[in-house]
């Protein structure tokens, strides 16, 4: 449900929406204290912090204790998350699942990944959300039907034609989940997943004004 702002009272908050992370910790500790943002506002994490990059372990720690920190946290499922709760009995983690990066998750902890790490993504981790300034999914919603009516599975893992086509849900929609070489800026969609594992990359955006954040890894040393 939108927040009482949507009802005729004034917006006291601005959100910042942060894309794909996938293990990256340093990335995203650096775009955390580049954030301007107040205690009023809004961080919403677009999904897939687990599995091929630097530690997805720490990555998931780090936005624990910024859970403890910052009251407005909002933390979406995206099908990296939704892959790990398939193999998670409500106590452990049965198998890896069959995703890219995971078995680097899997073989980090010797096949003993944290139960509390389960316990946040079951508890915690949530398929979409809504404020005055947008709609937020993983991997975007079906175009030509109102926001709500998009099962939950395509919001995690995509749905036929949201990139393709241009549709108005009456706010902007923003994703991460495809990777792009450079924010997706979009009247109607939003799209911040610039590859942080790959490309060293990673994004947010403030709303409503749209401006951009982005950190970058430090170059290698030569050899």
């Amino acid at each position: 449900m939108p927040d009482i702002e949507d009802q005729g009272q004034a917006i006291m908050y601005e959100s910042y929406a942060i894309g794909d992370i996938h293990g990256e910790v340093t990335l995203l500790k650096r775009l955390l204290a580049s954030l301007p943002y107040q205690p009023e506002d809004k961080l919403i994490f677009l999904g897939d912090y687990v599995d091929r990059g630097e530690d997805s372990i720490a990555v998931i720690r780090t936005l624990q204790e910024l859970q403890r920190q910052h009251e407005h946290c909002i933390f979406l499922r995206g099908n990296h998350e939704d892959a790990w709760l398939e193999v998670w009995d409500g106590t452990v983690f049965q198998e890896k699942p069959a995703m890219p990066g995971a078995r680097k998750v899997w073989e980090s902890c010797d096949g003993q990944v944290p139960a509390e790490i389960g316990q946040w993504l079951q508890q915690t981790t949530r398929v979409d959300y809504e404020d005055a300034h947008a709609y937020y999914v993983h991997a975007g919603v079906v175009p030509g039907q109102p926001f709500w009516r998009t099962a939950p599975f395509y919001k995690m893992w995509g749905a036929k034609g949201f990139m393709e086509r241009d549709y108005d849900w009456g706010k902007p929609v923003v994703v991460g989940h495809y990777e792009l070489p450079a924010p997706m800026l979009t009247r109607h969609k939003i799209g911040l997943d610039t590859g942080a594992w790959r490309t060293g990359t990673l994004t947010a955006i403030r709303l409503p004004d749209r401006q951009i954040f982005q950190v970058h890894r430090d170059p290698s040393p030569s050899s």
